[in-house]
């Protein structure tokens, strides 16, 4: 047993040598801890880091981009894009030389009795090494995919960031809406019911018809009917906002307010656009897996030594050393097949892109209709509100003296309430088709100048 004991050693030392030759990668993907072999057999299981996945904390003073980064959409594409980077090790594996080492133990005897020695034990122990010496590319090409893969992830983090972030700004934006509509409609039917008394005198005094009080009291409801809605969506805005924001609910709405203050113009450079970048990397895929499908109608090659041990007593140990070559004859048509598909959808792919940009261009001209449409609105709301407003003081006044239409007042009342809710809604749909207009690119954060402190806060980049 004693000459085979080098065959043991070599098998425990092929069998840890890798794992003290490897270290951490990008994604924060661990391997075993580099050590020495001596180290390594000495060492306890806990000083031995195993395999594992660690997302980094998501470091921001933003409490908006935290909750972002931290609703479950974001959270769900942070862990693929982090699985996507544990695959490129794997691939890159296949490049490395590969050491197989079996043993077996037993008994051997010799089939014929006349020369046999009778039973005697049989030991063996074969090491194989391996290493690829060319495939044409295939495996680098596929290192390069599982590359291209990765950074899909990363963009995939992206665009869920932008999803997420958009659907919070509209939601807070309808939100504040909302509230504002609450309290202006609140106010002017507190001025509203003041002088409901009046109304119901002077339809008493015939002053009034019933059909006045009539249409009154229908504008009323019409108004508390507005009321209704607007609460309704403050409801449904604040239960998605805590929903998504979660702990960080409180602090981030304060950013969002701060935020709808002073956010900036459309920006329709698609050059950072995550939707535009999915497509060229999707463009570099395609053409990579068409380079791989041409590659494999070609030989490839392989060397391989092997060393096996004696049997048995007499026996002679054996040494290979050689180069395998294989080379495919004939697939059925398999890869012309695959080849053609993939062009397609490179075709495809190209098509996508250039309806993008003609989809940002439209979203670029609509956006300035848009703001024209929106400038003069708001002119002509804001000299209503003021007309309202000066009609409403003049009926107070002729209140005072005695001789103002009861009638007239009450509706002006809530028709400069109806205004104000009218210049309310104008802004929040101002903000609206801003952040329609700049979701065309996939930049909401552009809007808020936020791209940069998520893209430092983001646990993989």
């Amino acid at each position: 047993m004693h000459k085979y004991r080098p065959f043991i050693l070599l098998l425990l030392i092929s069998f840890v040598l890798p794992a003290c030759m490897t270290t951490d990668d990008i994604f924060g993907v661990k391997r075993f801890k580099k050590m020495s072999l001596a180290e390594f057999l000495t060492a306890e299981p806990s000083q031995i880091v195993i395999p594992s996945v660690k997302k980094s904390p998501v470091k921001s003073t933003s409490a908006l981009v935290q909750a972002v980064l931290g609703a479950p959409s974001t959270a769900r594409s942070i862990a693929a894009a982090t699985a996507a980077g544990a695959q490129v090790p794997i691939v890159e594996s296949q490049k490395s030389s590969k050491i197989d080492i079996t043993g077996s133990t037993g008994l051997s005897a010799d089939p014929w009795p006349l020369k046999g020695n009778g039973v005697l034990p049989a030991v063996n122990a074969t090491i194989t090494a391996r290493q690829l010496l060319s495939d044409n590319g295939q495996t680098d090409r596929s290192i390069l995919l599982s590359q291209l893969a990765t950074k899909r992830a990363l963009l995939e983090v992206e665009v869920a960031v932008e999803r997420t972030l958009k659907a919070v700004v509209q939601a807070s934006d309808l939100k504040i809406t909302s509230e504002k509509q609450v309290k202006i409609i609140d106010y002017y039917l507190d001025l509203y019911n003041a002088r409901e008394e009046l109304v119901l005198s002077a339809v008493q005094a015939g002053v009034l018809s019933k059909s006045d009080e009539l249409e009154l009291r229908s504008l009323r409801n019409n108004t508390l009917s507005d009321r209704t809605t607007a609460v309704l969506a403050v409801s449904t805005a604040e239960s998605f906002l805590k929903t998504t924001l979660s702990q960080h609910y409180d602090t981030a709405m304060l950013d969002l307010a701060t935020l709808h203050e002073g956010n900036l113009s459309p920006n329709f450079s698609l050059e950072g656009s995550p939707s535009k970048k999915l497509l060229d990397l999707r463009s570099s895929q395609l053409a990579m897996e068409i380079e791989i499908q041409q590659s494999r109608n070609k030989p490839t090659s392989s060397w391989q030594t092997s060393l096996s041990s004696p049997q048995s007593r007499g026996s002679n140990t054996t040494l290979y050393g050689g180069v395998t070559i294989g080379f495919p004859v004939a697939d059925g048509g398999e890869a012309a097949a695959q080849i053609e598909a993939l062009t397609q959808e490179l075709e495809v792919t190209k098509l996508d892109l250039r309806v993008l940009s003609e989809e940002t261009v439209l979203a670029e001209k609509n956006w300035s209709d848009f703001l024209q449409y929106y400038l003069l609105q708001k002119v002509l709301l804001q000299d209503r509100l003021e007309i309202s407003e000066q009609s409403l003081e003049e009926l107070e006044l002729r209140l005072k003296a005695g001789r103002a239409d009861v009638s007239k007042l009450a509706r002006e009342i809530l028709s400069k309430a109806n205004a104000e809710i009218a210049l309310v809604q104008l802004e929040s749909r101002y903000l609206a088709e801003k952040v329609t207009a700049q979701s065309s690119t996939d930049q909401t954060c552009s809007l808020f100048s936020l791209c940069d402190v998520i893209a430092n806060s983001l646990p993989v980049n």
